[in-house]
């Protein structure tokens, strides 16, 4: 998941836009990786869940929430 958003964040940064938040799948995998983060990962993760789940009533914000 996270090798897959971060090919995502250079192709859109090489277009010059920004990266798509994520999805409700996106949100619910990142959630199972703070779960048990990878060594060295534990500040990407959090950045992703502060900063790439769009609030409100997305449905990768009840995931979020739920977590």
């Amino acid at each position: 998941m996270l090798e897959l958003y971060r090919q995502h964040v250079a192709e859109r940064s090489a277009l010059g836009i920004p990266p798509l938040p994520l999805s409700a799948e996106q949100a619910a995998d990142l959630c199972e990786l703070l779960k048990n983060p990878p060594a060295g990962e534990e500040a990407a993760l959090m950045e992703m869940l502060t900063d790439r789940i769009p609030p409100g009533v997305d449905q990768a914000a009840y995931v979020k929430a739920g977590f």
